[in-house]
């Protein structure tokens, strides 16, 4: 029988599978909403046809004659955001029952009480706290500047190098040939697609924040969990089965489109004050205080093939990783940023020589 610390760890795996088809899903929704506003723009862009090559054509007018471009863009950022934050709150409140479901079940003694924090707190933290440097608003400002920018200086560049008004339409969708994937509108609609993806992680770590740190009174520890596949980044490599501290510590998103999950790590009957020997005997094993002894990616990475091994890590690392024992959490530096062959051969010279390097 798992003990309450492997049952947690199995449901927060279990758990995020379901919640990258949540993040799928709600990206997609937003991609369509983007995509409503593209014949617009293009229309737009279009319709200057007969006053965008009208002499003399300054900066200034060319600018002008883009306003209309700017308010459908902003016009769809204003949705992108409602619709985003709106859908974030619903996950917030889905996300705090979860684990607040999850840890009520391996704590069967009824005086041991589950705090559910206040709703409108949890989405607030969320709202409050910056991932990857910035707040949600703000990536949202930032992508919709970005996206106008780009556009615009299509249309300068367009304009200065003699294109007709289709050719420039043509950069902004993107070419049929290519599958209208080579245009701008495309490099917004995948810069887009990150920060739902982001944002929904953020979300639902900064909930699952709120449930550790109301419940810390049963709670020792916070476990990182990442997921195992050749996609996963490597500070999240180095981080995977580390526990970290209930109130700091590091917590996903690591960076734009991180995957990583947590689970808590309880303490055991002793550490809180129970005699485990009164408890009948299911209920004694449960609770031992110890960390889910499963899988970490460091376990995961060396039983791959070296091929394998070398794809994810590089040929010379995958080296370091297998013959100068190198783990994972040496290739990256105290932010979590990887290192670079250099860096590694200045701080493991032993791993070099032992790896024949």
């Amino acid at each position: 029988m798992p003990s309450a610390n492997e049952a947690l760890r199995s449901d927060a795996v279990r758990h995020n599978i379901y919640l990258q088809r949540y993040s799928t899903n709600t990206a997609s929704k937003i991609l369509k909403l983007l995509a409503s506003a593209d014949a617009d723009i293009v229309a737009q862009l279009q319709a200057l046809d007969a006053k965008i090559f009208a002499s003399p054509l300054t900066i200034e007018r060319l600018d002008a004659l883009l306003e209309s471009v700017r308010t459908i863009n902003a016009r769809v950022y204003n949705k992108l955001q409602d619709a985003l934050e709106a859908g974030l709150k619903d996950l917030a409140l889905h996300e705090t029952a979860f684990q607040v479901s999850s840890i009520q079940t391996p704590v069967v003694i009824a005086s041991m009480e589950v705090i559910t924090p206040p709703m409108a707190e949890v989405y607030a933290a969320t709202m409050a706290r910056p991932f990857s440097g910035r707040l949600l608003k703000e990536w949202v400002s930032d992508l919709e500047a970005s996206t106008f920018t780009r556009l615009r200086d299509a249309v300068r560049m367009g304009v200065l190098e003699g294109q007709t008004i289709d050719q420039i339409v043509q950069r902004v969708k993107g070419t049929r040939a290519m599958g209208y994937k080579d245009g701008i509108l495309e490099t917004t609609r995948r810069g887009a697609e990150a920060l739902v993806r982001t944002a929904v992680s953020h979300t639902v770590n900064v909930a699952r924040d709120q449930v550790y740190q109301a419940n810390s009174s049963l709670i020792k520890g916070i476990q990182w969990v990442s997921t195992l596949d050749s996609r996963t980044s490597s500070i999240c490599q180095s981080r995977d089965g580390k526990v970290f501290p209930v109130n700091s510590g590091p917590r996903p998103p690591a960076h734009i489109n991180c995957r990583s999950s947590t689970c808590p790590v309880l303490k055991s009957w002793e550490d809180l004050g129970i005699d485990a020997a009164e408890l009948p005997a299911g209920t004694r094993a449960s609770m031992n205080g110890q960390v889910a002894a499963t899988e970490t990616y460091q376990t995961w990475l060396e039983k791959q093939p070296a091929a394998f091994q070398d794809d994810v890590l590089g040929k010379t690392k995958g080296k370091l990783f297998r013959n100068g024992d190198l783990p994972l959490d040496r290739f990256v530096d105290r932010t979590g940023a990887s290192l670079n062959l250099d860096q590694l051969k200045a701080r493991e010279p032993q791993a070099f020589k032992k790896a024949g390097i």
